[in-house]
C-alpha cells in the first residue's frame, strides 16, 4: 500500500508529539507520586521509556492512574472496593498486554 511522503511525514510528525505529550504525563505523575510519599523515590517518569512505542507509553500512563487509584484508601470514597477489584484485573490486563509492545532500543532492531 503506498502513502503519499507528506501523509507519512505528517503521521510521523504527529506519533512523536503524542509520545512527548504521553512522556510528559508521565513526568507529572512522578511527581504526584513525590508529592504523595515524602522521602521516597518515585518508581514513575518517563526516563526509562524513550524507545517505547505509542501503545507501550498509554498502557504505562494508564497503569500509573489506576494504581494511583490503588493507593487511596478503601474508605475515601464509597464504591471503592469494586474499583479496587476492577482497577487490579485492569493493572494485570494492561501489564500482559504491555509484554506484547516495543518498549527498548533493541526491539526496534529488525
Amino acid at each position: 500500500m503506498n502513502v503519499p511522503d507528506k501523509e507519512r511525514r505528517d503521521a510521523e510528525n504527529t506519533g512523536e508529539l503524542v509520545g512527548k505529550k504521553l512522556r510528559e504525563i508521565m513526568d507529572l505523575q512522578a511527581d504526584i507520586d513525590a508529592l504523595l510519599r515524602d522521602k521516597h523515590p518515585t518508581p514513575f517518569g518517563s526516563q526509562k521509556w524513550q524507545y517505547a512505542s505509542l501503545e507501550a507509553l498509554q498502557r504505562l500512563v494508564a497503569m500509573t492512574a489506576v494504581q494511583f487509584l490503588l493507593f487511596e484508601p478503601v474508605d475515601w470514597v464509597k464504591g471503592n472496593e469494586e474499583v479496587k477489584v476492577a482497577a487490579e484485573k485492569l493493572l494485570t490486563l494492561l501489564g500482559d498486554q504491555l509484554k506484547t509492545v516495543k518498549t527498548d532500543k533493541s526491539d526496534w532492531q529488525t
